[in-house]
């Protein structure tokens, strides 16, 4: 069956797109009929599996600017992947037994999917499908460094539509000195308008979290938002990885990032969130080197560098001067 959905995925990916000729399902249990749709004055479409032409007992209706034909197969018409054709174009649908689910997922094209140990990607059209057995599966989905997991509940001769949304975590710094705070950035792609995206945080006991203004703006299509919330690391968090969650329950979505609560910092991570009018430490802006940090690192050259727990040295200095030279 995997074989059978690779090789309609590269008929679909490979085959020149029809000419008035649009198939409603191109992946269809066995107890369902085929359905397709033709520009007035085509002939009966015809049906084939490899060699074989394959007649089907087409009933037609007209919507008032093309023909719908739906075409019921012969008992015991096998599973695998078939062609369609009229005069001008032909298109691939794959039939699947009954005891098997199909996953429709909906989402922006160029997502990359996995589902049930197979690979997938949403083509122009916005959609992709799966064949998969009866059970719990997870979907995990990426695309433009947005990351998300789906669980889906698949039951035999059963279709599941899945409208993907893609969200991803991120923290203005990936490590934090107990007391302080940071921003937890949330990334979301949507393939249709969404007005309001809720979301649930879930954080470490004792710890505390303030949304931003504009996290229920609505999210538009195509589109990353970005929704923020300041997070405090109580002073009395033990050093280790933590774990920050957000689930969205009406997208059935959820995503999380690590937090790693330490007592030390690199010199980097304290000079580029050095604040400089308030001459302190702050984790939640975002890091940044610039021209007057590192004129302020440069003071401590041969001394201790605050958060970090030793000395500053002048070749640290200069690495992170190359990589401000060096960025945008």
């Amino acid at each position: 069956m995997k074989h059978s959905a690779l090789a309609l995925a590269a008929a679909i990916v490979l085959g020149v797109p029809g000419v008035g000729l649009e198939v409603a399902r191109p992946v269809l249990f066995l107890s369902e009929p085929l359905v397709v749709w033709t520009v007035p004055g085509e002939d009966s479409p015809r049906v084939s599996l490899g060699p074989l032409d394959v007649p089907l007992d087409w009933c037609t209706t007209w919507d008032g600017e093309r023909t719908r034909w739906e075409g019921a197969f012969p008992a015991f018409s096998p599973p695998g992947v078939w062609m369609v054709c009229t005069d001008h174009s032909c298109e691939a649908f794959l039939r699947v037994p009954d005891v098997m689910g199909i996953v429709e997922v909906r989402a922006l094209p160029g997502t990359a999917l996995v589902l049930a140990g197979q690979e997938g990607f949403v083509g122009k059209t916005g959609w992709a499908w799966f064949v998969v057995p009866p059970g719990e599966h997870v979907l995990g989905a990426s695309m433009s460094g947005q990351q998300s997991c789906y669980r889906v509940l698949v039951y035999p001769a059963e279709r599941v539509t899945v409208s993907l949304v893609l969200a991803s975590l991120g923290t203005s710094s990936g490590a934090v000195v107990p007391g302080h705070t940071v921003t937890l950035y949330v990334h979301l792609l949507s393939p249709r308008d969404l007005p309001s995206a809720y979301g649930e945080l879930e954080l470490p006991e004792g710890w505390e979290a303030m949304p931003l203004e504009g996290v229920h703006e609505p999210v538009r299509r195509g589109e990353v938002a970005v929704r923020c919330w300041r997070v405090v690391v109580p002073p009395s968090a033990a050093v280790g990885e933590y774990v920050v969650r957000m689930g969205f329950p009406d997208l059935g979505l959820e995503a999380q990032v690590p937090v790693v609560v330490t007592p030390r910092l690199s010199p980097r991570e304290v000079v580029c969130h050095w604040d400089l009018a308030a001459d302190g430490l702050d984790l939640s802006l975002p890091c940044r080197l610039t021209y007057d940090r590192l004129l302020w690192a440069a003071t401590f050259v041969g001394q201790e560098l605050p958060y970090t727990g030793r000395v500053f040295t002048q070749a640290e200095l200069n690495a992170l001067a190359a990589e401000w030279a060096a960025g945008p």
